[in-house]
């Protein structure tokens, strides 16, 4: 600790002296602030307590009757914290002065173990967090209910660096799997399905939602992009019940216009538990969301073969999605708290980016099947459902000591069948390929002619074959999370020091065209079976385990704010990887074995990896509620484990060529940041953000084509993925926040960002190997999740009887409106190169202008308009709403054509490999243009209906 103290003095002794110049002499038109602390429950003075007046230099000490003065305060809004040892901290807002007057504070502060709170709120919420050196945004749930938004991603998505993709969330030009979910202290994030998210939540569920974007704590482990933390709400004082309704339709029109058979619901209630002296708190909540989406065709039942039994209870349309929450808080009468989570959330659909790893091995796709679209009865079902279970303990030690300590298991099962079917039949009697089935209707072309050729169908297929994937994996972490708090005397330092541990298990299967392998019936007479599981597979089951040591300290400094920490991470690829690498008999290469027992320790009968992440934070005031901040830090995402696992099973050994093969020695990917930033809280009403980072991304897995022996000595050529790649991210972010009085909110969130490497994903830099010889592309590009512009608005009204438009009272009538503006996805152009013999323009890829060029931005805005209906008490009523989502109604491309940068339209030229409906010929091939996925959502209006009591 000797030596990060003696960093922040250095620190200090820089920055100070450039800004803590104070005038000397009388300030004209300033005024005083000045009051009295004291203890709530005895009335005792709070001899010694510490007054800061938050984003500037200046603090006091209360003297022997609790007496605290600021003189010759500039005019102005202020936020005033108070601390004392054993006392919960108190902050008091916008607090006002004005010239030539004083203002008076009677402040009066409960022991710790009173309030188990980290900051208790006097006043509105701050705008800007002027004490915070990181860029972060904390929602409460009284913001999050006058918002439009149903989970967490919709909320976190109209922040400043935020990026919500078809995939999942992007946080500063990084992809969707480096994001850290967090609910209640545990991981919320499936580790195999790598598209973010595990665990859904409700917005009605979310007590706060934390999202730090630059600055993340050494406390936080496995996330080299950013963090999204959620706590769920807790049970009130008294019983409160509600519940919701919305719909999209009014029964005859499910699936015309705007509407697609969308029915949402919702039913929570909490409170105390009846005799038990409301020291013990009860939460639950249940959510629907079926929809049949937007895209037309829909299967007429969606199974899975998850379930044995009524399984066409869960799923009665074409996208499923229910969540379920339950929370229990006991709070003990000394500084104990102990809260209880389980959040459960299930989905069933045919959303092929539920599995879809963006990053690792695939390139940007739209999750709707169009090429199974003629019968979707036979299209691949996506089972998804995640438990998490967290239980949290929160003690006061001591007057200076505070411990907490975070239990938790989550566990995730991902299903893909064809729709509910077996893995595979015992016997194949038909063709289950859909591939090799002809697609009516059949067609001649050049009919009468010397040589003539069949033109199979539209391009779509699926007429009796099914969907060649069958996968299933499940993840299962047991987490243990403590950390310790000590708190100095005089409240200017506080230590924080703890560790992570996590205990996995992970099954993978993945299997291409199961039916391969099985017996199969001809003449009624059995053939010899396979030995083969499916055309190709990946199968294994792990139980590898990581964590983390952490350390920082935080130091208050005249106004100057400064956290040294560092986090020692380690992980284990387990005794799986470890016996891989000592079987001579094993497909690991000998280049992979010498590395990975030279890069490794042995410990406890397992090789471990460790990396050190140093984490700094700086703020400091320049002048009155204007704070300067600079934060650096590394941070590590660990790799997917497919890609260490993949093919080392010893009893399942995929034989097919260019298979998959996994590299136990490969290493996380790495995030090393940089970010200066400025806060400026301008009234309490309004404040500003704004930071500048650079992102440097090293160790990006990559694909490379190695030459092993099989099981029987052959050469086989299989696909291994190392470390080798990165990326450069840099951008500008700016947040305004507004209130007018307590009726209007406004926010506008803009980010600009330029994201640059060398390959899009592990599978793209294979393809760059073949294409450019063996070296790979040594100079950056733009990468193809690189989009600029990222632009929010919104704005929030809530009416009262005091509040008249058009002198029409608002009495509650509540109103949010939100804009969003997004570069659009970055495309390789090409160039006409003349036409073929039907008069079909050609166009050949511009390769030296790769992703060179952005499509037509995204644009969309969303209303929802609410009237509250009071019954007999004050505290119950309906609320009546309608929502309309996209309501310009832009078409938002996510599937580009490249010759006009926009989505495809009838009648556009397009590349020569896609097909043209406009020119019937052998040499037209593929699925058809005109996908109705190539767009987002269209206009969606919904009409709702709510109770509470």
């Amino acid at each position: 600790m000797k030596k990060f103290n003696f960093l922040i003095a250095l620190l200090i002794i820089c920055f100070h002296p450039l800004f803590a110049q104070e005038d000397q002499g009388e300030v004209a038109n300033t005024g005083t602030i000045k009051g009295v602390i004291l203890d709530e429950q005895t009335g005792e003075p709070l001899i010694g307590a510490t007054v800061l007046v938050v984003g500037t230099y200046r603090g006091a000490s209360a003297d022997l009757d609790g007496n605290f003065e600021f003189l010759k305060m500039k005019p102005g809004d202020y936020s005033l914290k108070f601390t004392f040892i054993g006392f919960g901290e108190k902050q008091y807002n916008g607090v006002t002065v004005k010239a030539g007057e004083t203002t008076t504070l009677n402040v009066k502060m409960l022991p710790a173990s009173q309030t188990l709170e980290g900051v208790t709120i006097v006043g509105n919420k701050s705008i800007v967090n002027l004490e915070s050196a990181s860029t972060e945004v904390k929602i409460s749930r009284e913001e999050i209910k006058e918002m439009n938004v149903r989970d967490v991603q919709e909320l976190a998505a109209m922040q400043t660096g935020v990026n919500k993709t078809p995939d999942g969330l992007q946080i500063r030009g990084a992809r969707v799997y480096e994001t850290r979910y967090v609910v209640d202290g545990i991981s919320a994030q499936d580790p195999l399905a790598g598209t973010g998210f595990g665990v859904d939540v409700s917005s009605s569920s979310i007590e706060s939602l934390n999202i730090i974007t630059g600055g993340v704590g050494a406390e936080y482990g496995d996330g080299s992009s950013g963090i999204i933390s959620t706590t769920i709400r807790e049970g009130g004082e008294t019983i409160e019940i509600s519940g919701s309704w919305q719909r999209d339709n009014f029964g005859f029109n499910k699936n015309q216009g705007t509407a697609w058979n969308t029915d949402i619901a919702e039913f929570s209630i909490g409170g105390p538990l009846p005799f038990t002296n409301k020291r013990v708190s009860f939460f639950v909540n249940a959510t629907m969301n079926l929809s049949d989406n937007y895209f037309g065709p829909t299967a007429d039942q969606l199974h899975s073969s998850l379930f044995t039994s009524n399984d066409s209870l869960w799923s009665p349309r074409q996208d499923n999605a229910y969540t379920n929450t339950v929370k229990l808080g006991y709070k003990f009468k000394k500084g104990t708290k102990i809260t209880i989570t389980n959040q459960h959330s299930l989905r069933v659909n045919q959303n092929t980016r539920t599995l879809q790893i963006v990053g690792f091995d695939a390139i940007l796709q739209p999750g709707f099947q169009w090429e199974r679209s003629l019968n979707l009865d036979n299209a691949t079902t996506y089972t998804h459902q995640s438990n998490l279970t967290a239980l949290n303990l929160k003690h006061l030690i001591n007057d200076q000591w505070w411990f907490n300590v975070s239990v938790g298991r989550l566990f995730t099962n991902l299903r893909a069948d064809a729709n509910g079917r077996p893995f595979r039949y015992p016997t194949v009697d038909q063709i289950y390929d859909e591939s090799s089935i002809v697609t009516d209707p059949v067609t001649i072309f050049n009919p009468g002619s010397d040589v003539q050729y069949v033109l199979p169908g539209p391009g779509l297929y699926n007429n009796g074959g099914i969907s060649p994937v069958w996968h299933d994996h499940y993840a299962r972490e047991l987490t243990l999370n403590t950390s310790f708090s000590r708190y100095s005397k005089t409240g200017d330092n506080k230590l924080s020091f703890g560790f992570e541990h996590k205990s996995t298990a992970y099954q993978w299967v993945d299997v291409t065209k199961p039916w391969i392998g099985a017996p199969i019936v001809i003449n009624d007479s059995l053939t010899t079976p396979s030995t083969s599981v499916g055309s190709s597979n990946d199968i294994w089951a792990v139980k590898p385990f990581n964590g983390g040591f952490f350390i920082s300290d935080e130091i208050h400094y005249k106004g100057i704010i400064a956290t040294v920490g560092a986090r020692l991470n380690y992980w284990a690829p387990g005794k799986f990887a470890d016996n891989a690498v000592e079987d001579p008999n094993s497909p690991v290469i000998d280049q992979v074995r010498t590395d990975y027992k030279d890069k490794t320790v042995g410990f406890a009968g397992y090789r471990i990896k460790t990396r050190l992440l140093p984490k700094i934070n700086v703020s400091f005031p320049v002048t009155e509620n204007n704070v300067l901040y600079f934060n650096y830090g590394h941070s590590m995402k660990l790799p997917h484990p497919r890609f260490l696992y993949a093919g080392l099973d010893p009893d399942y050994q995929d034989q097919s060529f260019l298979s998959n093969l996994g590299n136990p020695d490969i290493d996380p990917e790495v995030n090393i940041s940089y970010e200066i930033g400025y806060k400026a809280q301008i009234t309490k009403d309004f404040g500003v953000n704004v930071a500048a980072f650079n992102n440097n991304r090293f160790d990006y897995i990559v694909q490379r084509s190695v030459i092993v022996n099989d099981q029987t000595g052959r050469p086989v050529t299989k696909r291994m993925y190392i470390n080798q790649d990165y990326a450069k991210v840099i951008g500008v972010e700016a947040g305004i926040s507004n209130r007018f009085g307590k009726h209007i909110r406004t926010f506008l969130n803009v980010t600009y960002q330029v994201a640059r490497g060398k390959s899009n994903s592990a599978r793209e830099s294979g393809l760059q190997i073949e294409q450019n010889g063996s070296v790979p592309l040594t100079s950056e590009q733009y990468l193809a999740f690189d989009r600029p512009w990222d632009i929010t608005a919104g704005l929030v009204l809530k009416g009262d009887t005091t509040l008249r438009i058009f002198g029409v009272s608002t009495n509650g009538f509540r109103a949010f409106f939100s804009m969003n503006y997004q570069s659009g996805f970055r495309y390789t152009p090409y160039a006409f190169d003349g036409y073929n013999d039907l008069g079909r323009p050609l166009y050949r890829l511009e390769e030296d202008k790769y992703l060179s060029k952005s499509a037509k931005a995204w644009f969309s805005g969303d209303l929802k308009l609410s009237k509250d209906i009071p019954l007999k008490d004050k505290n119950s009523g309906i609320t009546v709403s309608v929502e309309i989502r996209n309501i310009f109604n832009n078409k938002n491309a996510q599937i580009i054509n490249p010759i006009t940068g926009e989505g495809y339209e009838i009648g556009d030229d397009v590349p020569n490999e896609w097909r043209d409906p406009r020119y019937i010929g052998p040499e037209e091939s593929g699925v058809p243009s005109d996908n109705p996925a190539r767009y987002l959502a269209p206009r969606h209006i919904l009409y709702g209906i709510a109770f509470r009591f």
